[in-house]
């Protein structure tokens, strides 16, 4: 008697001993994986784009399906993949599934990014996986269980697919073709593989001159809004706008750049310090330099769409009030943390890149045996140099950063003194921050140099406390999530105010500087619609000195953290290095500056085209020289900035 079983796709019984189908003729089964790949590719990307938000808008569909063509491209290069898959592993319905899988996982990652960053997936992301801690934290349980359950449900769903494909299209089995039949397709997978592989390589290069894929996004015209991320991806697609942030150089060679010409550029700014320094009494050699990057630290009383009980950052607004203070230019909304720090260490704009290096932290600076900056150059003058930052070394990768730098010591998450935390909010409080660097300071004998990196304030902020400032104006989560956000500010009011007041008490000297570095992504559409994209790209900052005199009240146009150096000078009345007396010179004529947006003197948007020639010239030398600090010869690093690198 037969044995009869069941088939999970309910169709009529069968015999386990029944023969099993017929393999269909091998021009069949390739025309079939040819076919079902290329709709499977255009579906992934389908998926991708959904991720970014724009698919479904009519502005954005036109230009992807119609004027750029960008779908079409972007589905080409994941057939691409899958064929490469294909070559490999030669089961196209396992090709299939990974691709599956993997795109419904990137997608969501985009669309939780582009909820909290404004900004979308990126190549350089690939290195936070070695914090999922990090990662899983900046979701709430609720999106996370969702998301794995529904990566979950995709990885079930494709393999059942699979197998009702296999079992109504089985595969030819080798043994069953003829020789000539065999190696027609042992060659074609050959040739598939090199193809497929040659064309990967090409799309891993797509930044470099001559690039084919690039030639092909680019025949409608060069349209690649490196100003905007967001809006990159959605009008030059999702795969796209990720191969458009492939790695790169850093720059690209500034014309006359050679020996002579940084030699010239010293000669220059060596005079112009000599000329600024001739009147300054100050000095920096015997004192305590504190730099406080505060983490999403922002005025919320400057935004419209929405109002608090009370103003969350009095003690802060009050010492603003009488010293040099003002509002920094924030890259990213919502993130950007490592840039800003990266550009006040360093002096260095990301403005002055290529769009591509998006995170000199992770793109630029480990891969370097040193680097220029303030670290190096405090060191240089005597100073101890000690980095605080109370999370995980990884970040950032600040670890290598910081040792390239030359920093001596790094006190992060597991080594500093206080881990205390404020109701059930996860990170260490910025109060436990400030007594670290008070303890660091008693302890060192020679004037020290500490960079302070807060985490207190860093999304999420869901239920972080139990006292929560009232919102009106905004409804629901967003409301909850404002006061929240706002009880924080007020926490790190109180820390500052009274980090300050400790060092004001103290012998020692000691100069400040304390800066937010972006908004957080807590605000819904309503916020954001109400404000212009300045409000939502503008933090405070303060520059305070423990030393009589030196506090004077100076509201300073809105400015970039790359010139945050020159203005802390000239609190001190410090005479300063070549290098800063360039970037002092070119922030009287570029107030901020950063990818896509120039603001002139007093602030106001200004097109490089249309600066005053003397702006254009020191824009220029400016570019030369980071050029030259970072991936150039360092023709000029020991006489325009000496000691900047720790060798």
């Amino acid at each position: 008697m037969s044995s009869f079983v069941l088939p999970d796709d309910g169709t009529t019984e069968e015999p386990l001993d029944a023969p099993a189908p017929a393999s269909p003729p091998l021009a069949a089964v390739l025309r079939r994986g040819l076919l079902g790949s290329l709709l499977a590719a255009a579906i992934a990307a389908l998926v991708l784009e959904a991720g970014t938000l724009g698919l479904f808008s009519p502005r954005w569909a036109k230009d992807l399906f119609f004027d750029s063509g960008a779908f079409f491209l972007d589905t080409l290069v994941l057939w691409t993949v899958i064929g490469f898959l294909w070559a490999v592993l030669g089961r196209m319905a396992w090709s299939l599934a990974l691709v599956a899988v993997t795109t419904v996982v990137v997608a969501i990652a985009n669309l939780v990014k582009m909820q909290y960053r404004e900004e979308p997936v990126y190549p350089s992301d690939t290195d936070f996986l070695r914090e999922p801690e990090f990662l899983s934290s900046m979701v709430s349980p609720v999106t996370l269980v969702a998301a794995v359950l529904l990566v979950v449900a995709v990885l079930v769903g494709v393999l059942r697919l699979v197998g009702r494909i296999e079992r109504r299209y089985p595969r030819p089995r080798l043994r069953t073709l003829s020789r000539d039949h065999v190696l027609l397709l042992l060659g074609l997978r050959l040739g598939v593989g090199v193809l497929t592989g040659v064309l990967l390589v090409q799309a891993a290069h797509f930044n470099q001159p001559g690039n084919m894929w690039r030639g092909l996004y680019e025949l409608r015209g060069n349209d690649w809004r490196y100003w905007n991320q967001k809006t990159n991806y959605r009008s030059n697609g999702f795969v796209g706008g990720f191969l458009f942030n492939m790695p790169v150089d850093a720059m690209a060679k500034p014309q006359g750049y050679d020996a002579d010409e940084m030699s010239a550029i010293a000669d220059r700014y060596e005079r112009a310090a000599a000329r600024i320094n001739a009147g300054r009494t100050g000095s920096l050699d015997d004192t305590n330099v504190v730099l406080v990057l505060s983490e999403s630290f922002t005025d919320p009383t400057d935004l419209k769409g929405f109002s608090l009980d009370h103003d969350p950052i009095p003690r802060t607004r009050a010492r603003m009030a009488g010293t040099t203070s003002g509002h920094m230019l924030a890259q990213m909304y919502g993130g950007g943390t490592a840039n800003m720090e990266f550009e006040t260490l360093t002096g260095q704009s990301l403005g002055l890149f290529r769009p591509q290096m998006l995170s000199p932290y992770q793109m630029l600076v480990p891969a370097q045996r040193d680097y220029p900056s303030a670290v190096g150059w405090f060191r240089g003058q005597g100073h101890d140099v000690v980095a605080v930052h109370p999370y995980k070394v990884g970040m950032y990768k600040r670890e290598q950063v910081y040792q390239r730098f030359g920093f001596e010591d790094f006190v992060h998450d597991t080594t500093i003194r206080e881990s205390g935390t404020i109701d059930d909010n996860p990170y260490i409080s910025d109060h436990s921050a400030f007594d670290e660097v008070l303890a660091q300071i008693g302890e060192h004998d020679k004037p020290l140099m500490v960079n302070l990196v807060t985490m207190q304030n860093h999304i999420p902020v869901d239920g972080n406390y139990r006292d929560p400032l009232h919102v009106k104006g905004a409804d629901g989560d967003e409301a909850k999530r404002i006061g929240q956000y706002a009880r924080g500010l007020e926490h790190t009011d109180e820390a500052l105010d009274e980090f300050l007041g400790a060092l004001q008490k103290s012998p020692e000297k000691t100069i400040v500087l304390f800066y937010g570095d972006h908004l957080p992504g807590i605000y819904g559409s309503s916020v954001k619609h109400a404000n212009d994209d300045m409000a939502l790209h503008r933090t405070p900052f303060l520059i305070w000195s423990n030393q009589p005199g030196q506090n004077v009240a100076r509201p300073v146009p809105i400015t970039s953290p790359a010139f945050f150096l020159p203005l802390l000078y000239d609190v001190a009345d410090a005479p300063m290095p070549p290098y800063l007396a360039m970037l002092d010179m070119v922030r009287r004529h570029v107030s901020a500056l950063q990818q896509g947006r120039l603001l002139d003197a007093a602030g106001d948007p200004v097109k490089e085209s249309a600066l005053d020639p003397e702006g254009a010239r020191l824009l220029a030398d400016m570019r030369l020289v980071q050029f030259d600090f970072s991936i150039g010869q360092r023709f000029a690093v020991k006489r325009m900035w000496p000691g900047a690198v720790v060798e």
